[in-house]
């Protein structure tokens, strides 16, 4: 864009020198009004390359926004499913399904002397021992305790989008040989800034970080590890909480 501005001032000035030296000075002031109609139309084509890539940042944080405050959502309600369930799911509508229903047990852990036989069953050695326990006393409500006030019942909407985001989950073997339940949700930027200048969404998707989201896609969680982080700097959660 900006070198086709400029090619088309070198010819501007260029028609501007011609002007001067060859054309009749009674077709002076119709040319006149031409140029100043080409200047203007340059003018106007060179505050828009610069005003473009603002414009395109702004946008594309209120987007992101929208995009992180529905991801962020998911997250809270996998890490009730998996607090409860002891693994994470990739039924989206199971999910705000599981929220209108859920609950969380309320325990209390104390300590009690009991006694336990050190010795053998002809031989019996009794001693006093102390030993954890855990009591439920009550029931919460995950509704209540996490999504009050919350519009749970649209987080699977992508914005401004007739169509939803897509969990996925899966169970992976971690370092220690244990088995480990994971999800992730990710969206194409191209899907979020889409109706946007292509050439600028092209550059979006290269970022590397720093205070942009790196890559093409806009994460949360991990197939590769357990986590309910996104892949957003810390600037957006600050955003994303007003």
């Amino acid at each position: 864009m900006i070198l086709f501005i400029l090619l088309g001032i070198v010819i501007a000035v260029a028609l501007a020198i011609l002007i001067v030296k060859y054309l009749p000075i009674k077709f002076t002031p119709i040319v006149s009004i031409i140029l100043l109609g080409a200047a203007g139309y340059i003018s106007y084509l060179i505050y828009d390359g610069i005003m473009e890539p603002i414009k395109f940042n702004k946008e594309k944080k209120v987007r992101y926004v929208e995009v992180i405050k529905q991801l962020k959502l998911i997250a809270d309600a996998e890490d009730a499913y998996n607090t409860i369930t002891g693994k994470f799911t990739g039924d989206g509508d199971g999910l705000i399904k599981f929220i209108d229903t859920a609950q969380f047990a309320i325990t209390n852990t104390h300590t009690e002397i009991v006694k336990e036989n050190r010795g053998t069953t002809w031989s019996p050695l009794m001693v006093e021992v102390e030993k954890k326990v855990t009591d439920t006393i009550g029931y919460e409500s995950v509704k209540e305790k996490i999504f009050a006030g919350r519009n749970y019942k649209n987080m699977l909407k992508i914005p401004n989008s007739d169509k939803e985001f897509k969990i996925q989950s899966a169970v992976i073997l971690r370092a220690n040989d244990v088995l480990a339940s994971v999800f992730q949700v990710e969206i194409d930027k191209a899907e979020v800034l889409e109706g946007m200048s292509p050439s600028l969404i092209k550059q979006e998707k290269l970022a590397l970080g720093g205070d942009e989201i790196p890559g093409g896609y806009i994460t949360i969680g991990s197939l590769n590890e357990v986590s309910t982080a996104g892949n957003w700097p810390p600037l957006y959660d600050a955003m994303a909480s007003n």
